[in-house]
């Protein structure tokens, strides 16, 4: 059996949720950085030093000029290089032209501190935290070198800074003071033969991958500090001048290069301007000015194992998203396109005129969280993408095979289905969309059946494999295995919980005839034991035919029907018969049937203070009948009509929450409500409940042959999940 844990993506066609949003910047100058805030924010910042502060949305909150250099007429500008976030303490840190990192705070844009003497320009600027209360702020220069300030203790350091003197109003420390510091270490490599054209530090290899316009030294992932190799440790101790220390380089000294056991290179005509790299799937992608995007093995420098080609200008963004199986790659010209790495095909293609975009591309921002892509241009634009689910031949349809089951699971606001081809799939109710998928739940058996828990942690299914599966309802990964005492072609048709003081059980009938009883232990064992407790009363006076359907009423009864029409309603503690209910010979003395099927029974709990009163159990069967029964005193008969206006066999039913609506499906794809507040509570009725409403489903070609109700605390909001209906239309049927 081959058991897929986590939800594998099945599609491979991409296309636009909603058309671009595109907004008007207050910005003059182009956009050097975009990203999200901590208060899900999204912050722009312009190379002229202005800020500006959207919702997710595109709307304009706020906008503000950082630089009050700029401020002043008639006085040189101050320019931005680059920036980056630094959101465990709420700054902005930017680098300038004029060789200096700031910091500002995010609250209200007013400059913190800042390091002066930078050496050379910080071109481009990364921030990461690598341990508790450690960080790391690097950025690459216009002389190739890769400069990286480690510090530690974090809010220490920073609150020192503060007290430094001030140089034009904002307190100052030089990198001279930096090297004096026992929190700071300060370490520079000769790394590119040309500008950095893109820095980070990626945390999952603790190392720095980095990026230039220079062909041999394209991109560069190396380590932070200090070598691997111990030869080259004992030459260091014999040669200072090789070490990367705290201390300033001599002026006109070359800063050291790191040895080649340090770092890997990757050489690309004419260079590298845009990567990305994914630990998970061992892939690292590049792009530049050949417009050709490589995918590389980040273990194997020596020859791309990919490449994609399809975009007409430089390529100045990549981006790794959707589990790593898709990459957004967006040129200089504003296009915009979307790959399947496995395939190393074209999935879509975003024409910047069709788009409204105008100009070249300046920055972009994708949020894995929003499938979106941020895109900053002559304006800002926002581009929503989704999947469209190409395992389906018709999109109208939720699963390739038939719908068996399906239940509401109301902690989690969640519908899971199950299908003949071994299919489990979570819906979130509210928007429609798959939330999570298994296939090959049971192998090649279909999956019949299903139960939650009361949590809705925990999920049973049965399958015509014979046994039952406990998963975790939140990832439908895969615990334990349940087998029923008969063999493995007795198919488990239904199955429930039961909560009994205090102690759980699952119980399951199907094809064996019997009554299969499982304590829920909180074992993790892959296969698990045949049934605890077997009732005799199951085998000497139970079914004499498949058993079809299992209900259980708190705190101790359970009813189960068969195929030959018969209804036993047992006492759980006991393990003897109660009730023995069957319906067989009106219906057959009135229809001369030979349909004796009974598809399901369901308690009316709220009724089963009433012993004598009132019918507290009704059941689907046969001929297209539903019946209600007073259970006590050996059972009677209260109330029996028509449930399908074309005697077609009731296929599935569900009552809601408080006993006061009853829904069924029958085999023509019809689906009726009764209002049954009051029915059959007082005793026998001669005349049918009366019917709400009934209607017929937009099937396509096959009946219902499941529904489920979910009554969120108002009766009529009751929602019906049917087969063939996509879970995005189902929950738009409304009963009023």
């Amino acid at each position: 059996m081959a058991l897929k844990e986590e939800y594998q993506p099945r599609t491979k066609q991409i296309s636009f949720h909603h058309l671009p949003t595109v907004s008007e910047m207050p910005h003059r100058e182009p956009l050097l950085h975009i990203s999200p805030t901590v208060d899900n924010n999204i912050i722009g910042v312009g190379q002229d030093g202005l800020v500006s502060i959207w919702t997710r949305n595109l709307k304009l909150k706020k906008s503000r000029l950082i630089l009050d250099e700029n401020k002043v007429l008639n006085r040189k500008l101050k320019w931005i290089s680059d920036s980056t976030l630094m959101p465990q303490y709420n700054k902005l840190i930017i680098g300038t032209c004029d060789r200096e990192i700031r910091l500002y705070e995010l609250s209200n844009f007013e400059p913190y501190c800042q390091i002066i003497g930078l050496e050379t320009m910080p071109l481009h600027l990364d921030y990461s935290v690598r341990e508790e209360d450690e960080c790391i702020i690097l950025y690459g220069d216009e002389q190739g070198c890769v400069n990286i300030i480690l510090i530690s203790s974090v809010g220490e350091t920073l609150r020192n800074w503060t007290k430094c003197p001030a140089v034009e109003e904002i307190p100052s420390v030089s990198m001279e003071n930096i090297n004096d510091n026992r929190n700071i270490i300060f370490i520079r490599w000769k790394v590119h033969n040309d500008w950095v054209t893109k820095i980070k530090y990626i945390h999952s290899i603790e190392s720095i991958i980095s990026s230039s316009n220079d062909d041999y030294t394209a991109l560069v992932i190396g380590c932070v500090n200090g070598t691997k190799d111990v030869q080259h440790r004992l030459r260091i101790l014999m040669d200072s001048s090789s070490i990367p220390t705290k201390c300033s380089l001599p002026g006109g000294a070359s800063p050291p290069r790191r040895f080649n056991c340090d770092e890997s290179q990757f050489k690309v005509r004419r260079g590298v301007k845009a990567f990305d790299f994914c630990k998970e799937s061992n892939i690292l992608v590049t792009g530049g000015l050949d417009r050709n995007i490589r995918l590389w093995n980040p273990y194997v420098p020596g020859w791309a194992i990919g490449l994609l080609r399809g975009h007409t200008s430089p390529v100045g963004f990549l981006c790794i998203a959707d589990g790593n199986t898709k990459l957004f790659s967006v040129s200089m010209d504003s296009t915009v396109m979307v790959w399947d790495i496995e395939d190393q095909s074209c999935l879509l293609t975003v024409i910047p005129k069709a788009s409204q975009i105008r100009g070249e591309m300046a920055v972009c921002y994708f949020s894995n969280e929003l499938r979106a892509l941020y895109l900053a241009a002559d304006c800002l634009v926002l581009l929503h993408f989704q999947q469209k689910e190409d395992r389906l031949s018709n999109s109208c349809v939720s699963h390739n095979e038939p719908i068996l089951c399906c239940q509401y699971n109301k902690p989690f606001r969640q519908v899971v289905s199950c299908s003949e081809g071994s299919a489990i799939k979570v819906w979130d109710l509210q928007n429609g969309q798959l939330v999570t998928e298994v296939y090959e739940a049971h192998g090649d058996a279909a999956v019949t059946c299903m139960a939650l828990d009361t949590s809705g942690k925990r999920l049973i299914t049965g399958g015509r494999d014979g046994s039952l599966k406990k998963w975790d309802c939140s990832t439908i990964r895969y615990i334990h295995t349940l087998k029923q005492a008969g063999t493995s072609s007795d198919e488990v048709t239904a199955c429930t919980y039961a909560d009994i003081y205090s102690n759980r059980y699952i119980i399951s009938v199907g094809w064996d005839r019997k009554i299969n009883i499982f304590p829920d232990l909180h074992s993790e064992a892959s296969e698990g034991p045949c049934p605890q407790v077997d009732w005799i009363d199951s085998v000497e006076n139970g079914h004499k035919d498949d058993v079809l359907c299992v209900s259980f009423c708190p705190p101790n009864l359970v009813a189960s029907s068969s195929y030959d029409g018969e209804i036993l309603i047992w006492n759980l503690i006991s393990g003897h018969v109660c009730s023995r209910l069957s319906a067989v010979s009106r219906a057959v003395m009135e229809d001369g049937t030979e349909d004796l099927i009974i598809n399901k029974v369901t308690f009316l709990p709220s009724r089963s203070e009433r012993k004598t009163t009132a019918a507290s159990l009704v059941s689907s069967g046969p001929r297209g009948y539903i019946t209600f029964w007073n259970i006590f005193g050996g059972g009677k008969l209260f109330a029996y009509f028509i449930g399908s206006k074309d005697r077609s066999t009731i296929s599935d039913m569900a009552v809601s929450d408080d006993d006061c609506l009853l829904c069924a499906a029958d085999h023509m794809g019809y689906i009726y409500i009764w209002s049954i507040t009051k029915y059959a509570l007082q005793g026998p009725e001669e005349e049918p409940p009366a019917c709400e409403q009934h209607f017929l489903l937009p099937l396509q070609s096959q009946c219902p042959f499941t529904l489920s109700h979910i009554a969120d605390s108002c009766i009529t909001d009751l929602y019906l999940l049917f087969f063939s209906i996509p879970l995005s239309s189902a929950s738009k049927l409304e009963s009023s």
